[in-house]
């Protein structure tokens, strides 16, 4: 028997949210963390009011549709640091109830692992290149650039443009807006793992279906039938039990990020378009700018693929459930066993598809509609540009 307990990768981030004062410790947060909660909102919607207001009064048409872009996406971003902050106490109540479980086998631990590990790579990757990126345009830009220009023209109410002051003023200002956006990534981070380890407790769920009543010991070879079949039935009790938890489980994490997975499904398209119009008509005067603008392309394409990439997981593992059931030794048991088994293979049939806003499915079919709705709108951008 394993125990199956948080990342450590992922109690690092837990950790990061303590000492920041995002998470409060205890069962009530105090005044004064009240207070920096708050501050972190109100301070990061005018991150989102400068953006827009920048977007709204520049005269260049580029610069306006990147602006656009990156102020719908501080927009997403400003609901997830809502969600991390004010709904801590129902995040970790998941990360307990779906990342802490017990497996029996060595090799559906071994093979957990493994998965995991993957997950933990590219977790790496990704916040190795989402540092670069506002590395280059929070600091190397405005602080190492021959000229004195902020990479987002924001809406600011000083002259940053001809006064030195004002200038460092909205430099920190972006710099902190840039620090809280990769803390709201720490937010999809969690939800991927969430995602992640549903699938794969589906996947070891499969494992124990196939393998109740085979002979795994061989100290069970002088089992007599009886004995084994009692044994069957306790194993196929507590498979039922442990799938009507699990599907629980899963459409309560679906329910409760319903709301940001529908909001990233109605705006990935327009951040897309615009990543993709500013790659294509080349709006960087550099190589840096454009390294910028192919790493935000990046961002948006990734922040929607892992949550249909894993939604789609969760559909492919539960669908499985039903053949696994199948491959155990059922067809051995008595005639009252065999009916259970019939109705709880019928039952299995159904895959668990999580819906948003109980209308599009959380799979890869709904990543390339937004791809192609994407595209359909770059087309569009393209042909004004004419």
């Amino acid at each position: 028997m394993h125990s199956i307990k948080i990342h450590k990768l992922i109690a690092v981030i837990i950790a990061i949210f303590h000492r920041y004062g995002f998470w409060h410790r205890g069962d009530k947060p105090t005044t004064r963390q009240l207070k920096t909660k708050s501050f972190y909102c109100i301070y990061y919607c005018m991150g989102f009011i400068a953006l827009s207001v920048g977007a709204i009064k520049n005269e260049k048409d580029e610069q306006t549709i990147f602006l656009t872009e990156i102020s719908i996406g501080v927009a997403v971003d400003a609901v997830r640091i809502w969600i991390l902050i004010w709904k801590q106490n129902e995040i970790q109540g998941l990360l307990k109830r779906i990342c802490k479980f017990e497996i029996r086998s060595d090799e559906d631990y071994n093979a957990y692992n493994d998965k995991l590990g993957r997950f933990v790579k590219y977790f790496i990757i990704f916040q190795v290149g989402l540092f670069i990126c506002c590395f280059i345009e929070s600091v190397v830009i405005p602080v190492f650039g021959s000229e004195k220009v902020l990479f987002f023209e924001i809406g600011f109410p000083f002259d940053y443009r001809n006064n030195e002051v004002a200038y460092w003023m909205a430099t920190v200002f972006m710099l902190n807006i840039t620090v809280l956006t990769m803390v709201s990534v720490f937010l999809s981070i969690l939800l991927w793992y969430l995602l992640l380890n549903c699938s794969l407790r589906y996947e070891v769920l499969a494992s124990e279906l196939r393998k109740m009543g085979h002979i795994i010991e061989k100290r069970d070879e002088n089992v007599t039938v009886a004995p084994k079949q009692t044994r069957f039935v306790e194993e196929l009790k507590a498979s039922i039990n442990a799938h009507i938890h699990l599907t629980e489980l899963t459409n309560e994490l679906g329910s409760f990020f319903s709301k940001i997975f529908f909001i990233q499904f109605g705006t990935s398209g327009l951040c897309i378009c615009g990543s993709i119009y500013c790659l294509a008509f080349d709006i960087g005067d550099n190589v840096l700018e454009r390294c910028v603008h192919f790493l935000l392309f990046s961002y948006f394409v990734a922040e929607v693929f892992m949550i249909t990439y894993f939604g789609n997981e969760i559909m492919l593992s539960s669908n499985r459930l039903s053949y696994s059931l199948f491959e155990s030794d059922w067809y051995n048991q008595p005639q009252s066993t065999k009916k259970c088994i019939i109705i709880f293979g019928e039952y299995l049939k159904q895959p668990q598809v999580l819906l948003v806003g109980k209308l599009y499915p959380l799979t890869l079919e709904t990543f390339n509609k937004i791809t192609n709705s994407a595209y359909s709108m770059f087309n569009i951008l393209k042909n004004f540009k004419k």
